[in-house]
């Protein structure tokens, strides 16, 4: 018994061993961008959250000294010209006593008090922890409900290793929160399929990390209410006893979402005695796609209706670029500018009249702004590219003079120096997304290969992703980079299933599935 004893000590350790090495193949493969190109992927906005961040860092108290102290000086230098412009995602809503909304609070906090401490390379720490807990809970259920004939480290480790062919290693590098929306995707998904089944701590953990993904960026918020019926009507087909706890949790992390922009907005009226103002995405890409600018065309001037000012500006120039949605929101120029030449209190009201100015053009043009969200939704499901995760010139300038990272200083990396690779990797990506969208459509239609839950797990990840789709297309601007951003979470999901349909031994669903 003594020589069992040992053996089985041995196995439990080989085995133990085993899944330390999966692990720690998935954490590699994660951080492969990272050590590839040598420093972390950065963006415009990066040095926006750094900046709001310090900025609210010493309005609650914490003196300590400026990220952007050395941008500042080459500023001075450059009389301002090298690193300021209209760059998008730099830009801010003048006016004092007005808090830019459109940037996650939270977030810049994290980054803000990241660089005061010099190590900004947190945020791509936290980026790999939130994917493999996204990763592990739902595992780690599906196994205690079925069994798997491979360890549940391996069945993380795998499906992880294997979305990092994709776009997901850049986004784990990225100093910006995209890395979130897939994550609170796969917490929404697990949520609705094993919620009636996963522990107390277990749901804690679950609400504790999407409630982290959906405060750090506010698309985030959108995505999640957009889920909603989503787990309501697969938690219905899944389960007709109780089938109400699975979109109960993810409203609770809805409301959780606009609980934090409450509080923002309660703490920015209590410490500055400012206004919290989002820029008017939705205004501006309603009069791109054209209902928006015929409803102003039809009813301006108009004193009743505020961004009848924002279509004054609009007639400052003639070039047909001017009514594009980025040049809306970020251009300054004379020939392109608008939004950002306006009166600051104009430019407020015109702001805080988006959600208005959308119902009003929606009752005005009902079928043209529908055509325009469905198409702007096809379109940015097919942009996939990680172009967008590579700094340019132009965001290295941006972004020049910012303190903070433990790998130097914000510049080029040995794989964005030079991206000839693209052309490559692009089409290689692409094959791999399609490869792994018809094997998530087949062993989903195929009866009795994989578990019912594990199927609806995939179904919530691909509405999730045509939400992701809907909310970055149709109100912001559709870019690869939110497309990029949780299209990797195909072949992870084709993984998951693949692995299910090979178990070693043949699962019958228990009649408590349906329970």
């Amino acid at each position: 018994m003594a020589m069992a004893a040992s053996n089985g000590g041995i196995v439990g350790q080989a085995s133990v061993g085993r899944s330390v090495l999966w692990l720690a193949l998935a954490v590699l493969a994660c951080l492969s961008v990272l050590f590839v190109n040598g420093k972390p992927l950065f963006y415009f906005d990066t040095v926006g959250y750094v900046s709001q961040g310090h900025t609210a860092l010493r309005q609650l108290g914490w003196r300590g000294e400026s990220p952007l102290a050395g941008r500042r000086e080459m500023l001075r230098e450059t009389d301002g010209q090298a690193a300021q412009g209209s760059s998008p995602g730099t830009a801010e809503i003048e006016g004092e006593h007005t808090v830019d909304g459109s940037r996650s609070a939270f977030f810049a906090l994290m980054s803000g008090a990241l660089a005061r401490l010099g190590a900004l390379e947190g945020l791509v720490a936290l980026n790999v922890v939130s994917v493999f807990v996204a990763v592990w809970l739902p595992m780690r259920v599906a196994a205690r409900r079925w069994g798997l004939h491979v360890p549940v480290a391996r069945a993380v480790a795998l499906p992880i290793i294997v979305a990092c062919l994709g776009s997901l290693p850049f986004f784990i590098a990225f100093l910006m929160p995209d890395t979130f929306a897939p994550v609170l995707l796969l917490v929404i998904a697990t949520l609705t399929v094993f919620a009636r089944h996963m522990r107390t701590w277990e749901i804690l953990l679950a609400l504790a990390l999407g409630s982290l993904a959906i405060v750090s960026h506010l698309s985030h918020l959108a995505i999640a209410a957009l889920m909603v019926p989503g787990s309501a009507l697969i938690s219905v087909i899944l389960a007709r006893r109780r089938w109400w706890v699975a979109p109960a949790l993810v409203a609770v992390i809805v409301g959780l979402g606009f609980t934090e922009q409450s509080m923002l907005r309660s703490a920015a009226k209590a410490v500055s005695d400012s206004d919290v103002v989002i820029k008017p995405y939705i205004t501006a890409r309603l009069i791109q796609d054209g209902p928006g600018l015929a409803y102003l065309e039809k009813h301006c001037p108009d004193q009743a209706i505020p961004t009848c000012k924002l279509h004054t500006a609009l007639q400052w120039s003639d070039d047909p670029y001017r009514i594009t949605a980025s040049h809306i929101v970020f251009e300054t120029s004379e020939r392109l500018g608008s939004f950002r030449l306006m009166d600051p209190a104009d430019q407020k009201a015109v702001a805080d009249d988006q959600i208005g100015f959308f119902f009003d053009v929606l009752a005005d043009q009902p079928v043209a702004t529908f055509l325009a969200f469905l198409k702007n939704t096809f379109i940015q499901s097919g942009w996939v590219s990680v172009e967008m995760t590579l700094p340019t010139d132009k965001i290295i300038a941006q972004n020049a003079g910012v303190s903070g990272l433990v790998m130097g200083e914000f510049e080029a990396g040995r794989i964005t120096d030079d991206i000839g690779w693209l052309t490559v990797v692009t089409p290689m990506q692409e094959i791999l997304y399609l490869l792994s969208l018809a094997a998530i459509l087949v062993l989903v239609l195929l009866p009795r290969r994989v578990p019912g839950e594990v199927k609806a797990l995939a179904v919530m990840v691909l509405l999730g992703i045509l939400a992701n789709a809907l909310v970055c297309g149709g109100i912001s601007q559709p870019a690869t980079r939110y497309g990029a951003r949780v299209i990797w979470l195909l072949p992870l999901t084709a993984t998951i299933l693949l692995i299910f349909a090979r178990r070693a031994r043949q699962f019958d669903i228990p009649a408590e599935g349906r329970g």
